[in-house]
């Protein structure tokens, strides 16, 4: 089965864009296998709760009751977030989604981020329409 890295604005987008619609039946329904670093939590909790802190508790309930994964940070990603922040210089919370990906050996990540334009050898951004065809 393929596995896609999913980035914080993506899974945000999962819940209520209805273009997301496919992306997130396919997860739900585990033809892709969707995962997200814990640190994007951190990232909605930021981006939504300064505008709607019910919906936001709302939408991370939705969250972890789905089929995303969400991967702890260890100390294997920490490592290897370090040595990406370091060679790359992607901030700390892309460097951690990204290695998040690298250590769970997925092949795509699913941004629109130009941060992770550097590490593309190592994961590769892909947008919405790429990630579709990876159900098919």
């Amino acid at each position: 089965m393929n596995k896609i890295m999913i980035d914080t604005m993506h899974v945000a987008d999962l819940l209520i864009d209805d273009s997301y619609f496919e992306l997130a039946e396919s997860i739900h329904n585990k033809k892709i296998t969707g995962l997200a670093s814990v640190i994007t939590i951190t990232e909605l909790i930021k981006i939504h709760g300064m505008k709607d802190k019910e919906r936001m508790h709302s939408d991370l309930d939705k969250l972890v009751t789905s089929n995303l994964i969400f991967v702890d940070v260890d100390r294997t990603i920490a490592t290897r977030a370090g040595e990406l922040r370091l060679k790359y210089d992607i901030p700390t919370a892309d460097s951690l989604i990204a290695a998040t990906g690298i250590v769970e050996n997925v092949k795509h990540i699913l941004t629109d981020d130009d941060h992770f334009d550097s590490v593309k050898n190592l994961i590769k951004p892909i947008d919405l329409k790429t990630a579709l065809k990876l159900i098919k």
